[in-house]
């Protein structure tokens, strides 16, 4: 479960940021999970609220943003990969494209 490991490497980023902005309190952080990007969002919660328990981040909320995983096919069709099997709906082929869906990232911190 990587999922631990990188809850800690935000919250390290986090408090740079704070020592840099002179933040005493972060309320929320907004992560924008992909599909494909490795991260199980249960785990990653789960993960979240047992690693800031007693410590900075007791009180900060998580906020995730789940990206589905999209393709475009080779015949120019853009299509969810999960909701359709990885099969282009419009010509039935499975030559794709990823164009989302890897995303990981913090989108935004909300403190004072």
């Amino acid at each position: 479960m990587h999922e631990l490991g990188v809850v800690l490497e935000i919250f390290d980023l986090i408090e740079e940021i704070m020592k840099e902005q002179d933040l005493k309190k972060v309320s929320s952080v907004t992560v924008e999970v992909g599909e494909l990007s490795g991260i199980l969002s249960d785990y990653f919660k789960e993960c979240w609220n047992a690693a800031r328990l007693g410590g900075t981040f007791d009180k900060t909320e998580l906020k995730l943003v789940n990206i589905p995983a999209a393709a475009r096919c080779v015949c120019g069709n853009e299509y969810e990969m999960t909701a359709n099997s990885r099969i282009c709906p419009k010509c039935h082929k499975t030559d794709y494209e990823i164009i989302k869906g890897r995303e990981f990232m913090v989108l935004s911190i909300e403190a004072c």
